[in-house]
């Protein structure tokens, strides 16, 4: 049985990783889903380690999972407001690991932080033609409560699903 554990981003380093394992993650599974261009464009705009910086500055936690002490996926999330909505921002788990569970853990994680902040509600949006993550997010307790076409940029749209649980708080 693997070791998984989940820490906290806080140094240059980790965002380095976080945004190698964006790469890989993306590049082997959503092409097919959108095009390689926009591949490239969202990993510019939303990995770059000046961008991912600045998401911490602005208050989104961002989370790296080892397995066995390696990289092997992330989550970003805010929402720190008690009653308030928490937003799950990115999940990306290495392909190699999908279907152990790791990734239900880490999605387990960011729920439970949130009913730390007791957030009311974790809201998501995942892309229509993604699936598995689609199944993997109702496997959890999400359900679709949205559909949204986004103009993103460069000609780029989000073409996505918004779901989202209600987070029970375990001392209520």
């Amino acid at each position: 049985m693997p070791t998984l554990s989940i820490e906290p981003v806080s140094s240059p380093a980790q965002l380095q990783t976080v945004q190698t394992l964006a790469q890989e993650i993306w590049l082997a599974h959503y092409p097919g889903i959108i095009t390689h261009a926009q591949i490239r464009y969202m990993l510019a705009s939303g990995y770059a380690v000046e961008r991912l910086a600045a998401d911490l500055n602005a208050g989104v936690h961002l989370d790296l999972l080892y397995i066995d002490a390696a990289p092997a996926g992330f989550s970003a999330y805010a929402g720190d407001q008690p009653g308030g909505e928490a937003d799950l921002h990115k999940l990306y788990l290495l392909p190699a690991f999908h279907g152990l569970g790791a990734g239900s853990t880490l999605l387990q994680h960011v729920e439970d932080q949130c009913r730390l902040q007791q957030c009311a509600s974790l809201t998501l949006n995942v892309n229509k033609h993604n699936h598995r993550a689609v199944r993997a997010y109702r496997r959890n307790g999400f359900s679709i409560i949205q559909s949204v076409y986004k103009d993103i940029g460069a000609g780029f749209y989000m073409d996505d699903f918004v779901m989202t649980k209600l987070l029970r708080n375990n001392a209520s």
